[in-house]
């Protein structure tokens, strides 16, 4: 390197610590309102993902809603609800994840009504992690009748820790289980 090319990047190196300092290049951002819509999500399954089994992992999880996860107002002022998420997924922390809260709710669609929750939770693992955020799709693509053919519903989710490293994450139809999304108004085109 030359005694012109590292003068060219410390100038340029000072020239951006001076805007920063007088606040030049540093925008405020105000977090987006967030609101629910009135959407109820019940049932369980388990998906089968086969790149995520192997080291130790069988390749599954498990979403079991254990209490509807639901915004309905005027009661409750807030979504309610709570899940169990039992991860066994290579590339993942495998544990058992616990909801402690449902901060929102939003979903869309009639036909195959889909829903997005968000919230804290908390997990059972060897390793243990911290301030975990989540965030779950659900897609309720109808129950399977006798001579129907049906795709299964799918569900996809991501747990990140305090430090925003994503902890345990997958996606995949379900492969045994039932789960019913329930917006309050479906799509009419």
């Amino acid at each position: 390197m030359t005694a012109g090319v590292r003068r060219a990047i410390v100038a340029t190196a000072a020239d951006r610590a001076a805007k920063t300092s007088k606040g030049t290049s540093m925008n405020m951002s105000i977090p987006a309102l967030h609101v629910s819509d009135v959407t109820t999500i019940r049932g369980d399954g388990t998906v089968f993902i086969a790149n995520r089994a192997g080291g130790g992992a069988s390749g599954n999880f498990t979403l079991t809603i254990t209490a509807p996860i639901s915004f309905t107002p005027p009661a409750p002022d807030y979504p309610a609800g709570s899940f169990r998420l039992q991860v066994d997924l290579n590339d993942s922390l495998k544990g058992t994840y616990n909801s402690t809260t449902v901060d929102l709710i939003n979903s869309h669609g009639g036909v195959n009504p889909t829903a997005f929750f968000t919230g804290r939770c908390k997990v059972e693992a060897a390793t243990h992690s911290t301030g975990l955020r989540y965030w779950i799709l659900v897609a309720n693509n109808g129950t399977p009748t006798a001579g129907a053919q049906m795709p299964p519903d799918v569900v996809s989710f991501g747990i990140h820790d305090s430090n925003g490293k994503m902890v345990a994450y997958g996606t995949g139809p379900l492969k045994s289980g039932d789960l019913k999304v329930t917006p309050a108004k479906p799509f009419v085109p």
